[in-house]
């Protein structure tokens, strides 16, 4: 590939290019793995640092020269944490700024790698390290014309109440007198072992320097070990445009969705969505979104629905130890049903969200996120004569670890819990699962 043999012609080129700025290593371990890193000797080199790491990290030159070996040799998200500890130290070190771009590119975090390239390109750097970083710049762009990615994951886990489900058994009814009923069992709390199968894959081809036709398709399966009325699939699809101009992108585009439960269509969707992303700068965006669905469900008409919400998000990476990523949002929406005389059946909504991430150790993050939904619903509910209303708090924390480059393994729990004002749309919910994801 064009881009890896710019990897291997780069070295040299970064290489004598931080001699020129730094003086002579001080010690004989530095000096014999620079030496074989000028003989193109990366494992050897990478051999020979690693047992050291644990006492040398954080020493700019050592960190430096791992970084080099650790990326040329194929380790390059080991490569990548050892620079980012040069930086956090020396941030103005514009040599290790591009080898960690380097990094970036062989895992494929090509709008990582862009960044950093330009931020080398724009600072007092030799003639022939622009032009090594002028090379990369264009082999990102030509990439660029068609991306595909996507993963595949396959997992396992416990979920506490896999119908979501109320966890009382009996139940006054207020329109028959406040009569006590007995609910089916089916219709009360469930938990269970499962099993699932997710994948994803994502398509982005550039039409011109402005235009890029984007699209998406997922599916995600749920088998329950003994609840098996409750298994669930869910497929997703998404086709649009999309117009990038400087900071600036607008997106339009169409969204499909089929939900199944226990193998029979529950709920069908269709609709669309536009969206503007503006980046702050380097490494922070904002988002403002509108999107409409029309829901359907083909076994229970009198619940179809228009659903409208608009929303804004604002996401940040920051650099230095740990890389932090932080995101939150807010929105705001209604859901109207179709039929008349069914207020109860719809709802106005807002709610927000606030997630971020972590870089702990070298393979290893940690992420979470927590959310908040409020619905207030059309009308009083013909069965408990109130109107309702929910809260819900949506929950979850987990912890990645790259076991080799495009694999990944997550350990993950996830909270839901929704408050309302009518005992049988009451539930709290614990999923807890470990999966391991493919990602290509």
């Amino acid at each position: 590939m064009k881009s890896a043999s710019l990897l291997v012609r780069a070295t040299t080129v970064f290489f004598l290019a931080v001699l020129f700025h730094s003086a002579a290593f001080a010690d004989a371990l530095t000096d014999r793995a620079r030496r074989l890193l000028e003989q193109k000797q990366p494992q050897q080199a990478y051999d020979l640092l690693l047992p050291q790491e644990g006492a040398r990290a954080g020493d700019p030159e050592f960190d430096y020269l791992l970084g080099i070996a650790a990326i040329d040799a194929g380790h390059a998200e080991r490569g990548v944490f050892a620079l980012e500890r040069v930086l956090a130290v020396q941030p103005n070190n514009h040599v290790a700024r591009a080898e960690i771009a380097r990094g970036y590119l062989a895992l494929g975090e090509r709008d990582s790698a862009r960044r950093e390239f330009e931020t080398v390109r724009q600072q007092q750097v030799p003639p022939e390290v622009k032009a090594t970083i002028d090379q990369y710049l264009s082999a990102i762009a030509v990439s660029d014309v068609t991306q595909i990615s996507g993963f595949v994951e396959l997992g396992a886990g416990y979920d506490t109440n896999v119908n979501s489900a109320t966890g009382s058994s009996q139940l006054a009814v207020p329109s028959l007198g406040g009569a006590i009923f007995t609910l089916d069992p089916t219709a009360t709390r469930r938990e269970d072992s499962f099993t699932s199968l997710a994948g994803a894959l994502n398509l982005t081809h550039k039409v011109s320097r402005e235009w890029a036709l984007v699209g998406s398709a997922a599916g995600a399966q749920k088998w329950n070990t003994h609840a098996d009325q409750f298994d669930t699939l869910t497929l997703d699809g998404t086709l649009g445009a999309r117009w990038s101009a400087g900071d600036n992108a607008v997106t339009l585009a169409g969204q499909f969705q089929d939900f199944e439960l226990d193998n029979r269509r529950y709920r069908e969707t269709k609709g669309g969505i536009a969206q503007w992303q503006h980046n702050l700068d380097a490494r922070s965006q904002m988002t403002l979104y509108g999107q409409y669905a029309d829901l359907h469900y083909p076994t229970q008409d009198i619940r179809d629905a228009n659903r409208s919400v608009v929303g804004a998000a604002y996401g940040k990476v920051f650099s230095g130890a740990y890389s932090p990523v932080l995101f939150l949002s807010a929105y705001g929406g209604t859901e109207k049903p179709k039929a008349d005389n069914v207020p109860h059946l719809g709802d106005d909504l807002y709610g927000a969200r606030l997630g971020g991430q972590l870089r702990l150790a070298l393979g290893w993050t940690t992420f979470g996120n927590v959310a908040y939904e409020h619905r207030k619903y059309g009308g009083p509910d013909p069965t408990f004569l109130e109107t309702r209303e929910d809260n819900q708090t949506d929950a979850s924390v987990g912890v990645a670890y790259l076991v080799r480059p495009a694999m990944t393994l997550v350990g993950q729990v996830a909270y839901t819990s929704n408050d309302s004002n009518i005992q049988l749309n009451k539930f709290n919910r614990t999923v807890s699962t470990i999966s391991l994801r493919w990602s290509f």
